[in-house]
C-alpha cells in the first residue's frame, strides 16, 4: 500500500513563504499590502493642501487602489475555491482568472514599489512573472526558441538560414 500525503485545505490555502508564482497568491496576501498602500497614500493625500487638485488626485488614487485590492481579494477567493474544489488546468474562466491574478497583483506591487524605502515595505511585494513552474518553463523555452535566431535548427554552420 502506498501512502500519499495530500495537502489539507488549510495547508493548500496558507500563504507561501516566498511568492514565486501568481498561483501562490492567497487572499491573506492582499490585506497587508492594502493596509500598507492605504497608509502611504493617506499620508500623501494629507500632505496636499485641502481643496487642491493634488489632494483630490491623491485621495482618488487611494480609493482606486483600495478598490483594486478588493477586486484582487475577491479573485483570490474564487481562485482558492478552484484550488480546493475545481480543476486549475481547466481552459476558459479558470485560466482567465489565473492571468488576472498576476496582472492585478503586479499593478498593486508596482504602486507599493514607489514606497520601497519605507520600513513597513515587505520584500515579498514584487512582480510575479509566471503563474506556475510549467508556465515558466514554457515561456523560457519559447523565448529561447525565438531569440536563438534559428542557430539550433540549422543543418550546417555554413548553411544560410
Amino acid at each position: 500500500m502506498t501512502h500519499r500525503d495530500t495537502l489539507g485545505h488549510a495547508d493548500l490555502l496558507a500563504p507561501a513563504a516566498i511568492l514565486e508564482f501568481s498561483d501562490d497568491l492567497r487572499a491573506a496576501d492582499v490585506g497587508p499590502l492594502r493596509d500598507f498602500l492605504a497608509a502611504r497614500l493617506g499620508e500623501l493625500a494629507r500632505d496636499q493642501p485641502e481643496g487642491t487638485d493634488a489632494r483630490w488626485a491623491a485621495e482618488h488614487l487611494a480609493q482606486t487602489v483600495d478598490a483594486a485590492c478588493r477586486d484582487l481579494d475577491d479573485a483570490l477567493v474564487a481562485w482558492e475555491i478552484e484550488l480546493t474544489e475545481g480543476d486549475i488546468h481547466q481552459p476558459g474562466h479558470v485560466q482567465g482568472l489565473r492571468q488576472n491574478l498576476a496582472s492585478g497583483w503586479n499593478r498593486l506591487v508596482e504602486t507599493a514599489q514607489r514606497f520601497a524605502g519605507h520600513p513597513d515595505h515587505l520584500p515579498r511585494w514584487r512582480a510575479l512573472r509566471y503563474c506556475c513552474v510549467g508556465h515558466a518553463e514554457f515561456v523560457e523555452q519559447a523565448i529561447g526558441d525565438a531569440t536563438d535566431s534559428g542557430i539550433l535548427y540549422r543543418g550546417s554552420p555554413h548553411q544560410d538560414g
